[in-house]
């Protein structure tokens, strides 16, 4: 008898940590950034380096991309307009 594989899909908006090397001077250069950003921030607009590599990452996707994704990773429409409003 054939064993039966669950179809359940991982929730695309759930967190997940990754480790990432990248050369030293993108590390300092995201931390410039990050320091920048926070000089004239409110305590409520405070922003990680987490936070930045999120936003910028999130910035490389467009409508088209995320409607083509949709195919191989059914969801990702519905998790990339959560995010956008959780950012709001």
């Amino acid at each position: 008898m054939a064993k039966i594989t669950s179809l359940r899909h991982p929730d695309l908006s759930s967190r997940r940590s990754i480790s990432v090397e990248l050369p030293e001077f993108l590390v300092r250069a995201l931390e410039h950034r990050v320091a920048e950003t926070n000089d004239e921030a409110s305590s409520e607009e405070i922003v990680t380096l987490d936070h930045l590599i999120e936003i910028e990452l999130a910035g490389c996707l467009s409508l088209a991309e995320v409607a083509h994704l949709e195919r191989s990773i059914p969801g990702i429409g519905h998790a990339v307009s959560q995010w956008l409003n959780d950012i709001d």
